[in-house]
C-alpha cells in the first residue's frame, strides 16, 4: 500500500475515534515534528509547547476535520504556524534580529558530523556554504532533499507557487556553486554533506 494510501486510512480512522490511529500518528510524527521545530529557535520548552498543544488541538476537534493525504505536511504546516504565531508575540524567540528565523541549528560537529577524518575537515566549508544561504534557501533544500517533499508540498508550507519554489531551489544550489566553484568536491556530495546537518534533535 502507498504511503498517500496508507495517510488515508490512518487520519480517517483517527477522525472516527480510534485512539490507536490517534497513538500511532503521534509515534510516528512527534519526534520529527520536534526536530523540525528546532530548526527555527533554540527554544526547546516553546516546541515542546507547540507540539503538545498541536495534538490536544487535533484530538479536540477531530470531528471537525478534514480528511487528509499527508499527515507530515499537516503537521509541519501547524508546528511552524503555531511557532510563528509564539514569534509574533516574542521577537526574542528568533535567533537573531532578521526578519525570519534563521532556519540554522547550532550543532556540535563533535556530536553531530560523521565521525570521519574527511568530513571533519570539510565541517568548516560546509558551515560556510549554510550560512550564505538565505533562510528560505536553507528551507526549501531542508523541504526538499531532507524531507523528499515535492515542489507542491514546499509550496504549501511555504506559501509559494509551483514555480517560485523550483526557482528558490535552483537558485539555491546556483549560489552554492558559484560561490565554491574552485572546490574539487562534486556539487552533489557538497548538498549531500550539507543536509547531514539537519539532523534530528531528541526530546
Amino acid at each position: 500500500m502507498k504511503e498517500k494510501e496508507q495517510n488515508i486510512i490512518l487520519w480517517d480512522c483517527f477522525l472516527k475515534g480510534d485512539e490507536k490511529a490517534y497513538v500511532k500518528i503521534y509515534n510516528l510524527y512527534a519526534q520529527e515534528m520536534y526536530a523540525y521545530g528546532m530548526l527555527f529557535t533554540t527554544n526547546s520548552d516553546l516546541v515542546k509547547d507547540c507540539l503538545h498543544d498541536i495534538f490536544v488541538k487535533i484530538y479536540r476537534n477531530r470531528k471537525k476535520l478534514s480528511p487528509i493525504d499527508n499527515i507530515r505536511l499537516y503537521l509541519f504546516k501547524a508546528m511552524k504556524n503555531c511557532l510563528f504565531d509564539a514569534f509574533d508575540k516574542k521577537k526574542e524567540l528568533f535567533y537573531n534580529d532578521t526578519v525570519e528565523p534563521v532556519f540554522l541549528p547550532e550543532y556540535s560537529i563533535e556530536e553531530k558530523i560523521i565521525y570521519e577524518e574527511e568530513l571533519f575537515y570539510q565541517s568548516k566549508k560546509i558551515r560556510r556554504m549554510l550560512e550564505i544561504l538565505t533562510p528560505r534557501q536553507r528551507e526549501v533544500l531542508y523541504y526538499r532533499y531532507v524531507k523528499d517533499m515535492t515542489c507542491n508540498e514546499i509550496g504549501e508550507i511555504m506559501q509559494m507557487n509551483y514555480q517560485s519554489v523550483l526557482n528558490l531551489i535552483q537558485r539555491s544550489i546556483k549560489k552554492i556553486r558559484a560561490n565554491f566553484a574552485k572546490s574539487k568536491i562534486y556539487l552533489s556530495i557538497i548538498v549531500l554533506s550539507i543536509l547531514s546537518y539537519f539532523c534530528c534533535y531528541d526530546i
